[in-house]
C-alpha cells in the first residue's frame, strides 16, 4: 500500500513538472508581436491625410504617442505606440478607381485609400471590403481644352445637343467618382451617352483612358476633348496649359453630388479582425494629419509636392478645392445616401446592394468600430 501511495504521488510531481515546462515553452501573447500592414494609396492629394502623417509623425507623437520611424522613405515605417513597436508598415502605390478596392480584396493590401463609388462597387460584389472612415470630399473637376468654345456647363449642354458628331469626354475608370457624377448629370439633361464606339447616335462619346495620370496625354494628343477627373489632374492640366477648368463637378445639376464624399479609407474584413491595433494606430495619425491639412496650407502643400511630385503652384490651386475630414456626421450620411441611390439609378449595383435601401447598404459596406477606438484615444492623450 505504501509504495502504491508513493508511486502515484512520483506520478504526480511528474506531471506537474512536465505542465511547467510546457508552460515556460508557450508562445508569447500574439497581441505584442508586431504585424506588417500594407497601406495602398493612388498617388494624388486626395490621400494627402497619409503624405501629411507620415512627413509630420515625429511631431503628433508628442501628443498622441503615436510614431512611424522610417525605414525606408515612403515606401517602409515602423510603427511605434508609446515606444513599442507595433506594426511595419509597407506602404504600396496602387492604382485608382477599382484597382484599390481589388487590390485589398485580394490581400494585396491591407488598407486602402480610394474613391467611395469603387469602394461601395467592390462590397456589391461580395468583396470582403468595407469603408472604415471618411476621407475627403469635392474635388473632382470637369475640364477641356484651352481653345474649346464651352466656358461653363450651360455652353456644353447647348454644345452636346446641337452636335453632329459625339463629344469625346475622357474618364478614368469605370467606376471612377467624376464619371457616376458626370452621367448623373448627363441622365438629368437628356443627354444620350455611351462608352460604346458603335452607339453613332449619342451626343456624348465617354473614353476610358485607363488612369488618372492618361487624362491630361490623351486630352494633349487630341484623343478626347474633354475630360472628367480629380484633382490634381486638372491643376496640372492649366498649369501646362493643355486643358481648362470648366466648373467643378459638384456644382453640376442636379445637385445631388454637392460637397460629395469622393476618398474614403478602406479595409479588408481580416485586417479589420486581426490588424486592429496598428490601423487604430494610423487612424490617429490621420486624424491629427487633418487638423493640420485644415489649419496649415504650407504643411500640406510641401507634403503633397514631395510625395505625388506636383509642383507648389499646381498644390495650391489643387488643394483648395477640396474637403478633408475623418468625420462620419450627418452631413457626410447623407452624400453617401445620394452615392448609393445615384449608383442604384445607374445601374452600377448588380449584386447584393441592387435596389437595395441606402440604409441597409450602409449597415453592410460599413465598419466605424476602428475609427470610434481611434477618436476616443486621440481625446485621451489629449487631456
Amino acid at each position: 500500500m505504501k509504495r502504491t501511495t508513493k508511486g502515484l504521488m512520483l506520478l504526480m510531481l511528474t506531471v506537474l513538472a512536465c505542465m511547467a515546462g510546457c508552460s515556460r515553452k508557450s508562445p508569447p501573447d500574439e497581441s505584442a508581436t508586431p504585424v506588417t500592414l500594407k497601406l495602398g494609396h493612388v498617388g494624388h492629394d486626395h490621400h494627402l491625410a497619409l503624405f501629411v502623417a507620415f512627413d509630420n509623425a515625429e511631431e503628433y507623437a508628442q501628443k498622441s504617442g503615436i510614431n512611424l520611424k522610417v525605414v525606408e522613405d515612403r515606401k517602409l515605417y515602423e510603427l511605434i505606440e508609446n515606444g513599442q513597436k507595433i506594426a511595419d508598415v509597407e506602404v504600396i502605390k496602387v492604382g485608382g478607381g477599382s484597382k484599390m478596392p481589388a487590390a485589398l480584396a485580394q490581400g494585396i493590401i491591407d488598407v486602402g485609400f480610394g474613391g467611395v463609388a469603387p469602394v461601395l462597387a467592390s462590397n456589391d460584389s461580395g468583396a470582403p471590403v468595407k469603408i472604415i472612415s471618411p476621407l475627403h470630399s469635392k474635388g473632382d473637376m470637369f475640364v477641356v481644352k484651352p481653345d474649346s468654345p464651352i466656358k461653363s456647363w450651360g455652353d456644353f449642354v447647348e454644345a452636346a445637343q446641337s452636335a453632329d458628331k459625339p463629344i469625346r469626354i475622357g474618364y478614368k475608370s469605370p467606376v471612377a467618382v467624376a464619371k457616376v457624377i458626370f452621367e448623373e448629370a448627363l441622365t438629368h439633361e437628356g443627354i444620350s451617352f455611351s462608352g460604346n464606339p458603335a452607339d453613332a447616335d449619342v451626343k456624348v462619346r465617354l473614353i476610358n483612358t485607363k488612369g488618372g495620370g492618361k487624362l491630361n496625354v490623351c486630352l494633349g494628343g487630341d484623343l478626347i476633348d474633354g475630360y472628367v477627373g480629380n484633382n490634381p489632374f486638372p491643376a496640372i492640366a492649366a498649369e501646362k496649359k493643355i486643358g481648362r477648368i470648366v466648373c467643378d463637378l459638384e456644382d453640376l445639376p442636379p445637385g445631388t453630388f454637392s460637397n460629395h464624399p469622393c476618398c474614403c479609407i478602406a479595409a479588408n474584413s481580416d485586417a479589420i479582425e486581426q490588424k486592429a491595433e496598428a490601423i487604430i494606430a494610423l487612424l490617429v495619425l490621420f486624424q491629427q494629419a487633418n487638423e493640420t491639412i485644415n489649419s496649415d496650407l504650407d504643411k500640406a502643400v510641401a507634403a503633397a509636392t514631395r510625395w505625388i511630385g506636383t509642383s507648389e503652384t499646381v498644390e495650391r490651386m489643387s488643394i483648395p478645392t477640396s474637403g478633408y475630414s475623418l468625420e462620419q456626421n450627418q452631413q457626410w450620411q447623407s452624400a453617401m445616401n445620394a452615392w448609393i441611390d445615384a449608383m442604384n439609378r445607374l445601374g452600377i449595383f448588380q449584386g447584393t446592394f441592387k435596389e437595395m435601401p441606402p440604409e441597409k447598404v450602409c449597415q453592410l459596406s460599413y465598419d466605424m468600430s476602428l475609427l470610434n477606438q481611434a477618436k476616443e484615444k486621440l481625446a485621451l492623450s489629449q487631456e
